[in-house]
């Protein structure tokens, strides 16, 4: 398994879409840092209004980094699986003595490896870089940074998944439409919260159950807002539904889901796998 989860990362790290991720997302931390600067000179804002334009425009920025990185992750995932079992790479693996649910592990602990790392330091530089030049830090970028990374993890669980049965094109693409479903769904339930309509609110839990990757966002989003700027949103209904606000942590209840929502899909994948002939 370990000898799978080496192999892994080493074909990640060779594969031209993990080199096209690094590029963007050097072209996306400099272009950070290019747009805080022109806003710390041009803008006129003092005090909570210029902490809640700094951080609304990092929250966006963090937003974009998120879709990268879970694009890169569902399509390394699809690949890594899809594209062995199509080309026969892995019948002659697990032809030796290993059983394919060690197999599959090894391919996600790889591709977890690679993808946490990644998204652990560039986040960290878009951060840092914000910091240099426009002397603003959001309070808990440490929490923030880990969720997203789980998010990241999920979507990856459910390609890897979707991958022991399709081919790596359409488990992407899949992974893909869920990802964006559910950031629909998290919109709905904040406009429902806003609205006090429990219908809507009804639909963004329904989205949580299914795919909670929008939950770990919302609580990442929580955690990189300064606490003075949601103490001020609170007073405003029209916080509650915009998309770059969290006004509250989420339960530890969906948290502890996500963690479990990502056993039962690798589970189903890796009963996939065992039960496909190879």
């Amino acid at each position: 398994m370990l000898e799978i989860c080496r192999l892994t990362i080493i074909e990640s790290l060779r594969r031209r879409l993990t080199l096209a991720l690094f590029a963007t997302t050097l072209l996306l931390v400099g272009f950070t840092g290019w747009a805080f600067a022109k806003l710390s000179q041009l803008s006129s804002l003092q005090g909570i209004e210029r902490l809640a334009q700094f951080s609304i425009l990092l929250i966006f920025l963090m937003l974009l980094f998120t879709g990268m990185l879970a694009l890169t992750a569902v399509f390394s995932a699809a690949a890594a699986v899809a594209g062995e079992l199509e080309s026969g790479i892995a019948a002659a693996i697990l032809a030796r003595p290993i059983r394919r649910g060690a197999y599959l592990f090894g391919k996600w602990l790889g591709l977890a490896v690679v993808v946490g790392a990644f998204a652990l330091v560039a986040g960290s530089g878009e951060i840092l870089v914000v910091s240099r030049v426009a002397g603003y830090a959001p309070p808990q970028p440490v929490a923030g940074l880990l969720l997203i990374v789980a998010q990241a993890l999920l979507l990856m669980t459910l390609s890897l998944a979707l991958a022991t049965r399709l081919s790596a094109v359409t488990s992407a693409i899949v992974a893909t439409v869920a990802f964006f479903l559910a950031w629909m769904l998290g919109t709905i339930d904040l406009m429902g919260l806003a609205l006090r309509y429990p219908t809507l609110m009804a639909v963004g839990d329904v989205g949580k159950i299914l795919l909670p990757t929008n939950a770990l966002w919302q609580a990442a989003e929580y955690h990189l807002e300064p606490p003075a700027l949601i103490a001020l949103a609170r007073g405003f209904t029209s916080f509650s539904s915009n998309p770059f606000m969290a006004l509250a942590p989420q339960p530890a209840a969906v948290l502890i889901w996500a963690a479990i929502w990502a056993a039962i899909v690798f589970g189903i994948g890796a009963l996939s796998l065992g039960r496909r002939q190879l």
